[in-house]
């Protein structure tokens, strides 16, 4: 090993004991949950109290640059001269009786006016346009506990240098929803019994993809046997021609029918997309018989079908009746969220659902995305 490679070793030690002490002051009791996870996915709150898993090295670089921004940010607001602050890493209670939330506030600062507020930093990959509701709930956990009336979210992008910050007012309509969180999150640790996957429920599917515990929680089981063959489908071009869907919406916009997409001003483009993901034409979608068929040999050949499309969430209902119309009986729908781009949303369902326990028999889809996919997944 060379001098570099024990550096490093070094390194990576030193983080890990660093996590490690951190974990001791923070030991998991019934009814002492922590406010900086009470708005994650309950189930998986549950599994980090009963069966915690040893940190990913990413996982351990990301705490110890976590740990780096708030000093940085203490010493940068000290040498203001703007704020004074009055407390960092300041251990705060919000007691509900038989259960409570216990934590560290990150930053209390003293304002021009002399008015206190807490300042919850979080470092990220991308600056988000709104704040995260689960950040919400951890900062409102502490200016209930404090009785403070003042917070602001910091978001620090780690990638680009870039900062944004949001600011919390306390809410008692939240101090009602962490209770109820609380409350059920207690029950279910007291009962011993998982919670519901939440992340599922909410179709927040990469939460899912990134959360330690995806193997244990199995988070797209369904009522089929696992080790289960699957195929997946698209709906668009490979069940449904949507060619003349398509043309009608260029027309409407009065577009070259032959136009590149990706050529076009971005906001003509975001009216084009809001056209063609809408119902308006969805009649002049054609059935193509051939992979239709395909699809139904495949089921009376007892493989599951499983619809991952790159149609918004909104086109729901509708899709389901065309889905009728056209006799496919699947087992499961996935459809994108809008901020999702349609190769990752289809890559992270199909992860999920081979962590689930399931093979992958076949997919049926545009032979652009079906060559990236087994592209990705080493198909």
């Amino acid at each position: 090993m060379n001098y570099a490679e024990k550096f490093l070793e070094a390194l990576k030690k030193g983080i890990l004991i660093l996590h490690e002490k951190e974990k001791e002051e923070h030991p998991r009791i019934i009814g002492k949950y922590h406010p900086s996870s009470i708005g994650d996915c309950l189930r998986k709150q549950y599994y980090e109290f009963y069966m915690e898993e040893t940190p990913s090295e990413e996982k351990l670089v990301i705490f110890a640059t976590g740990k780096g921004i708030h000093e940085i940010i203490t010493k940068i607001l000290k040498e203001s001269n703007v704020t004074q602050v009055e407390a960092s890493e300041f251990e705060t209670e919000l007691d509900f009786g038989e259960y409570k939330l216990h934590g560290r506030v990150d930053i209390i600062i003293l304002n021009v006016d002399s008015e206190k507020a807490i300042v919850e930093v979080k470092t990220v990959s991308k600056l988000p346009k709104e704040p995260l509701q689960k950040h919400i709930l951890q900062l409102q956990t502490y200016l209930h506990a404090l009785k403070l009336n003042n917070g602001i979210l910091l978001y620090w992008d780690k990638r680009k240098g870039k900062l944004e910050t949001f600011s919390i007012v306390k809410d008692d309509n939240i101090l009602n929803i962490l209770k109820e969180r609380t409350h059920v999150l207690h029950e279910h640790i007291v009962n011993k019994k998982e919670p519901v996957k939440e992340m599922v429920l909410k179709e927040e599917f990469f939460e899912c993809l990134n959360c330690e515990y995806k193997e244990i929680c199995k988070p797209l089981k369904m009522d089929i046997e696992e080790g289960s063959e699957i195929v997946v489908l698209e709906i668009e071009n490979v069940l449904l021609n949507t060619e003349k869907r398509k043309e009608a919406c260029l027309k409407e916009l009065n577009l070259d029918l032959n136009i590149d997409l990706k050529e076009i001003d971005s906001s003509l483009r975001e009216q084009f997309f809001n056209l063609y993901y809408s119902e308006k034409y969805l009649s002049y979608d054609e059935p193509i018989h051939e992979n239709i068929d395909k699809a139904l040999k495949y089921y009376m050949q007892n493989k599951s079908l499983v619809i991952i499309t790159n149609r918004p969430k909104k086109m729901k209902k509708a899709t389901i009746d065309q889905l009728i119309d056209l006799g496919i009986p699947y087992e499961q729908i996935f459809m994108r969220n809008d901020f999702h781009k349609g190769l990752e949303f289809k890559l992270a369902i199909i992860k999920l659902l081979q962590l689930s326990g399931y093979k992958i028999y076949d997919i049926m889809d545009e032979e652009k995305t079906l060559k990236k996919i087994k592209k990705r997944l080493n198909l």
